[in-house]
Parts: C-alpha cells; sequence; structure tokens
C-alpha cells in the first residue's frame, strides 16, 4: 500500500488542532510542570512540542518565564516568548501593562486576549475609567497592544457619556494612552508601506470588558475611529449613552405633554360643557345617538358654503373621509387647517337642503380651537387615546 506523505500527516493534524482551538485561544501545557501559556492555536500542532520555565499561579503562567515552541523534525528551529507572563498572556514589550487574560468573547474570533493598561486621566464625571486593549495573536507571534484590534475604555459611566464633549475626550484619552506606551510602533501594521491612520476605540460601562452568551462585547456606549496623527479627524463616531439620555428626556417631556393635554382638554370640555368625546366618523355613522348633546370632535373644513355654513371632513386629502355640515356665525373668518370642535350634534341635513348636503349630519357650532397639526395631535396626544363618549 502506498504510505501517505509525512507532511499530508501533518497538515491533518494541524486541520484537527485548529478545530479543537476554535472556540478560544489554544491553552498550551508543560507535560512535566503543567503550566499554561496562551498562545495561538497554530502552535497547537502536533509538529511543535511545548515547554515552559518559570514562574505560575493556579496553573497558569504568571510572572517572569520562557515558553518555547520546538519543531520536531527542526529542532534548530524554534519559538520563544520570554519575559513576563500575565494569567498565561505574554505581556511584550515594553513594560507597563498592569495585566492581561484570555478572551474569547470577540464576535465569535479565537486567539484573542485582553490587555489591561491601566488608569485613563480622570475627567469631570468619569473618575476611575480603564483602557483594555483587545488583541489577537497570528500565526506564531504572539498578541501585542500595540498591534491592537480595539481599544476598549472601561468603567465609563454612561451618564457622564451622555455629553458628546465628554465622550469624545474619554475616547481620544485611550488612544493618546496607548499611543505614549508604544511610540512610533503604534502606527506600523503587519502589511509594510499601510501605516494605521486610526483606531477603533470604544467604551463600556462594565468594570471589565465582558461578552453576551453569543459572544458580542457591551453594551457599547459609545465609539469612534480616532486619528492616530495629530489634527486628524474623528470617524465613524456614535455616542448611544447620547442617545439614551435623549431619549429618556424625550419621554419626560412627552409625559409632561400628555398630562398637559389632559388639563388643556378639561378645561375645553368644561368651558363648552361637553358631554363626551365622538370622533366625525362615528357620528357620521350615526348621528342620532348624539342627538341634541355637545360633543368633542376634531376635523377640518373641507369646502366653506357660506359665511355660516361649512363642510367639515374626518380624514382631508384621504379615501372615505366622513363629512358633516357645521353651522356657526364664527365660521366665516377661519383658515384652512384642523380644529378641535365642541358641536352639538343635530341629525342629518333636512330635506329642503339635499340638493347639497342630503343626508350629512347637521352640527352646530359651540366653541372651537385652532389645532397645529394633523388631525389635531397637539391636542389629542394623552396617556390613553379617548373613546366614544369619553372625557379626558
Amino acid at each position: 500500500m502506498t504510505s501517505i506523505p509525512r507532511f499530508i500527516h501533518s497538515l491533518a493534524a494541524l486541520g484537527l488542532a485548529l478545530l479543537a482551538g476554535a472556540a478560544s485561544a489554544a491553552q498550551h501545557k508543560d507535560p512535566g510542570n503543567g503550566c499554561v501559556v496562551i498562545a495561538p492555536r497554530y502552535l497547537a500542532s502536533s509538529d511543535y512540542t511545548f515547554q515552559y520555565q518559570g514562574a505560575c499561579k493556579s496553573g497558569l503562567a504568571e510572572g517572569k518565564g520562557k515558553a518555547v515552541w520546538t519543531l520536531r523534525d527542526s529542532p534548530q528551529n524554534h519559538v520563544a516568548w520570554e519575559g513576563n507572563f500575565s494569567a498565561g498572556v505574554y505581556l511584550p514589550p515594553p513594560t507597563g501593562i498592569v495585566s492581561a487574560r484570555e478572551w474569547s468573547g470577540s464576535r465569535g474570533s479565537s486567539d484573542i486576549v485582553i490587555f489591561n493598561l491601566g488608569a485613563l486621566p480622570a475627567q469631570n464625571g468619569v473618575p476611575a475609567a480603564r483602557l483594555q486593549v483587545e488583541a489577537a495573536a497570528d500565526l506564531t507571534h504572539y498578541p501585542d497592544p500595540c498591534n491592537p484590534r480595539t481599544l476598549w475604555v472601561v468603567n465609563a459611566p454612561a451618564a457622564a457619556l451622555a455629553g458628546d464633549a465628554v465622550a469624545q475626550t474619554l475616547l481620544a484619552a485611550a488612544a493618546d494612552k496607548l499611543k505614549a506606551h508604544c511610540g512610533a510602533a503604534f502606527s506600523k501594521t503587519d502589511l509594510p508601506g499601510h501605516d494605521r491612520s486610526h483606531v477603533q476605540v470604544r467604551a463600556v460601562a462594565t468594570p471589565d470588558l465582558q461578552s453576551d452568551p453569543w459572544g458580542n462585547p457591551g453594551p457599547v456606549l459609545a465609539g469612534a475611529f480616532i486619528p492616530l496623527a495629530a489634527g486628524g479627524a474623528m470617524e465613524s463616531y456614535s455616542n448611544e449613552a447620547a442617545s439614551q439620555h435623549r431619549q429618556q428626556l424625550q419621554q419626560a417631556k412627552d409625559s409632561d405633554d400628555r398630562q398637559a393635554n389632559v388639563q388643556r382638554l378639561r378645561t375645553f370640555f368644561k368651558t363648552h360643557q361637553a358631554k363626551g368625546w365622538a370622533s366625525l366618523d362615528d357620528i357620521a355613522e350615526n348621528p342620532f345617538r348624539y342627538s341634541g348633546r355637545v360633543v368633542v370632535t376634531a376635523a377640518e373644513v373641507s369646502v366653506m358654503a357660506s359665511p355660516t355654513r361649512a363642510v367639515l371632513d374626518s380624514r382631508p386629502g384621504e379615501w372615505r373621509g366622513s363629512l358633516a355640515v357645521l353651522d356657526g356665525d364664527e365660521i366665516g373668518p377661519w383658515k384652512p387647517g384642523p380644529r378641535l370642535l365642541a358641536v352639538r350634534v343635530l341629525g342629518r341635513v333636512k330635506k329642503d337642503e339635499c340638493d347639497s348636503f342630503c343626508g350629512l349630519p347637521q352640527l352646530q357650532l359651540v366653541g372651537s380651537e385652532v389645532c397645529t397639526e394633523s388631525r389635531c395631535t397637539d391636542w389629542l396626544r394623552l396617556p390613553t387615546a379617548l373613546q366614544d363618549g369619553q372625557k379626558p
């Protein structure tokens, strides 16, 4: 039987290793001391042997140490990470990284770690925000905060970020801190000749970056792509905290407006001694239900028949709007537009007027108010809509 070349075995082993590590970055355990280092899944291939020497805490590399991956068939070729470790994560130079941890919550990706670079400068309303940097491993290369995917501002209170000036200053401070940490290396990318011009910064309220059950970080309060060059323009800025604050203010205003409308309608009903609400559609269907009573309705003049008579339309400009005839001495000077009306329902137009208005409900004007919005929503914006016969 023809033997399968060894490199095919190696590729198969590598593929299985990649699949096995799909859920998170690979945990490489020294077979002798049992200490674990977080490293790329690529190095988990059976083609490599792994050894760690150094400090260890709770089974994870912590403090000074050296991790080495050696090719089985080429011992002179190896990958070595030497320096400080935190929770199994290698801390690349320069110094200044407070801590690090494995991160499996970034949009389902793997080989991601989070570096904690410590406190950001305090500002008004944001006394204790910190910078965490999301970075990814690449084949045999360790994750590096100076080659970030995203910068995360954690412990950012939503109330303070409701102001765009505070939010933008905080996002820029995160980029400035990492620039100060990394120096010129920050602008470099893995692609020669393609320097980094912007970095993505996002802010969350939680003390540490967290993810939902689907691996999505957040919820994000604010974010932008921050320019690295002085004077550059911030791009794709968004501020969910400000949007939520505006929504809350609008909801409070809407509630106040609705309560004010209730009082305004109550005054209108009381002034004209109205017995209840009736839509013009309901009146047109059966005006005798309201015969002799004063009711409040909303409509717009469709035709001015005379200085004292107008034809009302319940839905001007729409198909099948209900019509009614309104009589009153005050009608003549009216300008076009919707009105809130207190009317006495008299029944239907008499037979001697059938040439023009036969069968339409006949109403007598008692009082009116001009509306500023279509269908008088400026008057009828209430906590609950008025029903037939109801008073506010």
